[in-house]
């Protein structure tokens, strides 16, 4: 009589369980994307083409040319950089 009880209690235990309501969870997460910046090409160095013989005035001028196509070079990349951003 005692194990029909209890078989009794555990089935209706069974049957009275709530119903579980699944509802659907909006989750932000961040993703990393790929940069889509166009590749800056290297430019040609003015000092890489100055020839070991050559004289300081040369020297020179090829250095103040490289100065001014650096700063160039500088703001394009500084410009790829900001538009991954």
């Amino acid at each position: 009589m005692i194990r029909a009880l209890m078989v009794c209690l555990v089935l209706a235990g069974c049957a009275a369980t709530p119903q579980m309501i699944e509802k659907p969870v909006e989750v932000r997460v961040p993703v990393a994307v790929p940069c889509k910046a166009p590749e800056i090409p290297e430019p040609d160095w003015p000092l890489a083409k100055v020839p070991a013989t050559a004289s300081d005035f040369e020297f020179f001028r090829a250095a103040l040319a490289e100065l001014a196509l650096r700063a160039g070079h500088e703001i394009r990349l500084k410009a790829a950089v900001a538009a991954c951003q």
